[in-house]
């Protein structure tokens, strides 16, 4: 069983917010008796697109599965932090997701093994200050405590209130077409077109795709088996279609960005 906590944020790494998400999750464990092992912490990333809920459950779907049963997941991808938006966690597949209701979870409604539950304990909060958890950063007062009980062995009844599946967030439909959901840092496109799907099956045998104009051909096995400045698409690391070019940046080369549409060039 994995005692590991996995952070998630739209924060960036220049301010002081996740050092302070960390040290909430210190200050948890201080009630709990030495001997007993901390988990260790990880940083999943934090440069998910300011305030895009979507983009970070895309995020966190990728990293949820890489992980084994019993890590605890804190996203916070927040522009509601405040409001009457529930602070929930959410335990499915052994793994735990601690976020704001909306996006970030409500892909898991289809899970299930799902529980879920309302953070509405006040004992389980963090208060630097000792006055009253803050109103506008729950990831450091709401959620990171809530999380730091929970890898240590906590059950869900102990942290948060029960609740339905109706506190998720609306369930994500399925796509009527396909998008780019992340250029990365080397300038390939990553979509939500998966490789299971039936358009992902008719594309098994070669084919192509147009994004922006452009019409891109593929697949290719590896970046070294494409011509050299070349676009071409292959199926990614997380079974879903990407956009490459061997040597160079796809989203440079063909002016992409995050959110523009997918269509298959080939019937």
């Amino acid at each position: 069983m994995s005692r590991a906590i996995v952070l998630l944020s739209d924060f960036g790494t220049d301010d002081p917010w996740v050092g302070e998400m960390k040290g909430a999750l210190l200050s948890a464990w201080a009630g709990w008796p030495a001997e007993v092992p901390r988990p260790v912490i990880i940083d999943g990333g934090h440069g998910v697109p300011r305030g895009d809920a979507a983009a970070g459950a895309w995020f966190l779907q990728r990293l949820f599965r890489s992980y084994p049963e019993g890590t605890v997941f804190v996203a916070v991808v927040d522009p509601g932090v405040g409001s009457a938006r529930e602070a929930l966690v959410c335990r499915a597949e052994g793994r735990w997701v601690l976020a704001p209701a909306g996006p970030l979870v409500a892909w898991l409604a289809d899970a299930p093994d799902l529980e879920v539950g309302v953070l509405d304990r006040a004992e389980y909060r963090h208060r630097p200050d000792g006055g009253k958890a803050s109103a506008t950063f729950h990831g450091r007062d709401v959620f990171a405590p809530a999380a730091a009980h929970l890898a240590m062995g906590a059950p869900l009844e102990q942290v948060a209130t029960p609740a339905g599946q109706g506190h998720l967030g609306a369930v994500p439909e399925a796509p009527s077409h396909w998008t780019i959901r992340w250029i990365d840092r080397f300038g390939n496109a990553i979509t939500d077109l998966p490789r299971a799907s039936a358009s992902g099956r008719r594309l098994e045998q070669g084919g192509a795709v147009k994004v922006a104009g452009a019409v891109v051909q593929g697949p290719a096995e590896t970046y070294a088996a494409a011509p050299a400045g070349v676009p071409f698409w292959y199926w990614g690391s997380g079974g879903t279609l990407e956009i490459g070019v061997r040597d160079g940046s796809a989203a440079a080369r063909l002016k992409l960005t995050a959110g523009l549409d997918l269509v298959l060039a080939t019937p």
